[in-house]
């Protein structure tokens, strides 16, 4: 490290001294720690590949289409390939750049300058990313299926081999990633790509979409544009005109990315060097504000509140000689936060949610019964006349209070009051809840058609085509039982005398009773996000040690839950996430990797702490120095943190937040380094 890298950082107890003679040794102190400090930087070309992590990576977008193997479960739909268009290649991209960091450690360690891996607060941040990487790998070699585990699956691509690429990313940043030089060429990557997506999300806000484009087509259409008629070719996304999304997959991970790249772009409007730097992070921040406004993403202006304040502390020892720019800057800040709840009245209650009442608990199906499970504790046995049902379009030849008998746990006859005029059964026994039953003779399609009959061979057994003559029912026509309850309903039907869910993909399938903890009639918390924890929490003690596996998630989560799901309007989606990033980790690596993943976090912020309130502290200077790079560090990782209470990790923006996470270690390593040096130095 050079003498000018090195002029800049300061402790309190290391200011220059005069010797007896009368004249200054600092220079000469400083020379003195230049040379014992020298030979931790390296090249700027050696990150380049994390340039490419933070600026194109989140930026790939290509459309893949594959099959995900899920058909066979009768909770997802059937037909045709799947198209992903952001995920897939980013995880392909990133295998690739991550392979080529790995040759460069490789060179670095042994040959190069290894010296980071001597230091003492090297060993716990080590031990802590081998621990989680070390869970999640054994998670996916215990998981069924492997394949996706290690290289990604269905809405997810984020499988173990990703994981080993955020793990380098980490690596890489950390041991190298020093010096003010090269800190100052990270912080450019961070504002190019922050540049990028903003203008890309800006445009999106007024309503002009790059994915609509003629100029866009060639690039999402690289490796399908064999297959399809390019001139007919055209996308539609299910997102609303005037909300943007970038290239994230989905508004909500715009949050995630704003988090990590707005407090970096507002760093530099202050500390950048140039003032082309401090211009383009002005515009850069503009442009990421609107971004993440028109993304409606609420968790993503939470965490930038709490990083805020994360920062204000951090800065108070400081305060006193900080240029009133900063005060100016900070109030406008906090106008900003201000207006932006103003405009957005729902911006914090809007996620909470009065009760909710549904009427049945839990329904279950078993041999010829329907057990109903009410939320008042009342146990319902729903069972049909067997001779009745036995015959094709039994539906329209009978009534419902003809083939339907309602009795409970004792055998006892419930009450229930049938309507002539509109075909429907309610009960009106006292202490239950007014729960309807009616029939439906449904006419289907001929493609509906194809998909009842091969689900009626799988669960009869039966093999080939069913015919259209038999007990399958008439071809046209498919005889339903219909069970409603506050205006939700279920569709049933008999197969070999048993009654199955007929479920919203036209599919057979048994219900069961479906494990669920928290969010009791708050389904709708946190934009149904209460629901997923709901069924979720119970999977946590499945998973103490070993997880299910990377995007395994899919398999594990009741997807079969027909009834939760219907409360919630997720009836024909397929849950492949928690939304909470320390569920998500927790679920599929295990709680071990849980805790090391917590502990990276922690440990750099009692380190941060440390440093900026501690009795030791340093003290920043002018420009890009590496204790306030530190302290950004420790704003953009608290706002990424926050997010993810409500959003997954995903490969559109986890690999910046390893990227930063391992520089923000790399810089306040550095700073003890220096001071260490200085304190050694004064001593001789």
């Amino acid at each position: 490290m050079s003498q000018k890298n090195n002029k800049n950082y300061k402790n309190n107890k290391s200011s220059g001294n005069r010797n007896s003679g009368g004249k200054s040794t600092g220079n000469s102190r400083k020379n003195q720690v230049s040379s014992k400090v020298a030979g931790t930087g390296i090249s700027s070309l050696w990150i380049i590949p994390l340039a490419f992590v933070i600026i194109v990576v989140p930026l790939i977008t290509i459309i893949h289409s594959y099959d995900c193997g899920l058909e066979k479960y009768p909770w997802f739909t059937i037909g045709g390939n799947l198209y992903d268009f952001f995920l897939y290649y980013k995880a392909f991209f990133l295998r690739l750049i991550a392979v080529l960091i790995l040759f460069m450690l490789a060179y670095l360690i042994p040959f190069k300058d290894h010296g980071f891996l001597k230091e003492k607060k090297t060993i716990a941040p080590s031990i802590a990313i081998g621990i989680f990487g070390l869970v999640s790998l054994l998670s996916c070699l215990l998981c069924n299926h492997k394949h996706e585990a290690f290289f990604g699956g269905y809405e997810q691509f984020e499988g173990w081999f990703v994981i080993l690429c955020y793990i380098l990313c980490f690596y890489m940043a950390f041991g190298y990633v020093r010096t003010k030089k090269l800190i100052r060429f990270f912080l450019d990557f961070i504002l190019i790509g922050g540049f990028i997506a903003g203008v890309l999300g800006t445009f999106q806000a007024i309503g002009i979409d790059w994915i609509q484009s003629n100029w866009a087509k060639p690039i999402l259409a690289a490796e399908i544009s064999d297959t399809i008629d390019m001139s007919t070719f055209s996308v539609t996304l299910n997102f609303g005109k005037g909300m943007s999304y970038v290239t994230l997959y989905n508004p909500n991970y715009v949050g995630s990315y704003v988090a990590l790249m707005l407090p970096y772009a507002a760093y530099l409007i202050f500390r950048g060097e140039k003032i082309w730097r401090r211009v383009l992070a002005g515009l850069t921040s503009a442009l990421l504000i609107i971004t993440l406004i028109a993304s409606q993403s609420k968790t993503g202006i939470l965490g930038l509140m709490v990083g805020a304040v994360v920062c204000a502390i951090l800065i108070i020892p400081i305060l006193k000689k900080t240029r009133p720019l900063v005060f100016i800057g900070l109030g406008l800040a906090a106008a900003g936060v201000i207006a932006i709840v103003v405009m957005q009245p729902g911006l914090i209650t809007g996620i909470f949610h009065g009760s909710e009442e549904y009427g049945i608990d839990n329904m279950s199906t078993s041999d010829d019964e329907l057990l109903i499970n009410t939320e008042s504790g009342k146990k319902i046995h729903v069972s049909l006349d067997s001779g009745a049902v036995s015959v094709p379009e039994w539906s329209w030849r009978n009534r419902v209070d003809q083939v339907v008998s309602l009795r409970d746990d004792s055998g006892n006859e419930i009450s229930a009051t049938y309507d002539a005029g509109t075909g429907i059964e309610t009960i009106n026994e006292d202490g239950y809840e007014p729960i309807s039953f009616n029939l439906e003779c449904r006419s289907v399609d001929e493609t509906t058609r194809a998909i009842y009959l091969s689900d009626y061979a799988r669960v009869t057994g039966q093999s080939g085509n069913v015919s259209s003559d038999d007990s399958a029912g008439a071809s046209d026509r498919i005889d339903l039982l219909i069970v409603t309850s506050n205006s939700f309903g279920w569709a049933f039907t008999v197969v070999d005398g048993k009654i199955m869910n007929y479920n919203d993909f036209g599919r057979l399938d048994n219900m069961r009773n479906i494990s669920k903890a928290g969010f009791e009639n708050n389904y709708l918390f946190a934009s149904r996000r209460g629901y997923i924890w709901s069924r979720t929490i119970p999977l946590l003690k499945k998973t103490l040690l070993f997880g299910i596996g990377r995007d395994q998630f899919v398999y594990e989560f009741p997807n079969d839950d027909y009834l939760g799901k219907r409360y919630v309007w997720y009836n024909t989606q397929t849950i492949t996430k928690p939304h909470d990033l320390f569920l998500q980790i927790w679920t599929q690596d295990g709680l071990p990797a849980l805790l090391a993943f917590l502990f990276l976090y922690i440990l750099f912020m009692i380190r941060t702490f440390r440093r900026c309130l501690g009795k030791n502290r340093s003290t920043p200077e002018s420009g890009i120095d590496l204790h306030s790079f530190v302290i950004i560090t420790a704003v953009a990782a608290t706002a990424y943190i926050v997010v993810g209470i409500a959003n997954d990790s995903t490969i559109t923006s986890a690999p910046i937040y390893w990227c930063i996470l391992g520089a923000g270690y790399a810089a306040d390593a550095a700073l003890t380094k220096l001071t260490q040096t200085e304190s050694e130095t004064e001593g001789e």
